[in-house]
């Protein structure tokens, strides 16, 4: 079986209007939601063999504060362009051409694209993707390039806001 799960970049800054949109930083809600949500991933046993991001800041800095709860190393983030080129056809073919040698996934990446990629192997059933949203999704195959036939499910849907008492 295969587990990706598809996390949304934690809440940036957009104070610098001057700063191109790949160099925006997490904001200071950012920092706090990223690690909270790792937390919640770690409790329900997630430990990814692979992690990639979006090399806008904002996505790294999300992953790098994933990768400190999970215990995961920082320098093993595989950074790749297309996971900020909001293409949905070219993020499902990365997706699609991962190494089968790894079972549990981690993509830190960007909306609208990620909401429609999620949708697509849940048959919608994901209603919105707000900042720092992890959707889990477990397909019954043991190769990456046969996710699109297999059988799915909805493993996790988690964002900041549905733990709010929590946080506060």
């Amino acid at each position: 079986m295969k587990k990706l799960f598809l996390i949304r970049h934690a809440k940036s800054s957009h104070d610098d209007l001057k700063i191109n949109d790949i160099e925006r930083k997490l904001n200071s809600r950012g920092k706090e939601d990223a690690p909270y949500m790792a937390r919640i991933l770690k409790k329900s046993g997630i430990n990814p063999d692979l992690i990639f991001s979006s090399p806008a800041i904002r996505a790294l800095e999300t992953a790098m504060l994933f990768c400190k709860e999970l215990e995961y190393p920082r320098e093993a983030i595989l950074i790749d362009p297309v996971l900020y080129s909001f293409n949905k056809s070219q993020i499902l073919s990365f997706i699609m051409s991962i190494d089968s040698n790894a079972d549990t996934v981690l993509i830190f990446s960007h909306n609208p694209t990620f909401h429609e990629i999620a949708n697509h192997f849940t048959r919608n059933k994901i209603p919105t993707m707000p900042t720092c949203c992890i959707v889990g999704i477990e397909f019954l195959t043991d190769k990456w390039d046969e996710i699109e036939e297999s059988d799915k499910h909805l493993l996790f849907y988690e964002f900041p806001k549905k733990h709010i008492s929590e946080v506060d």
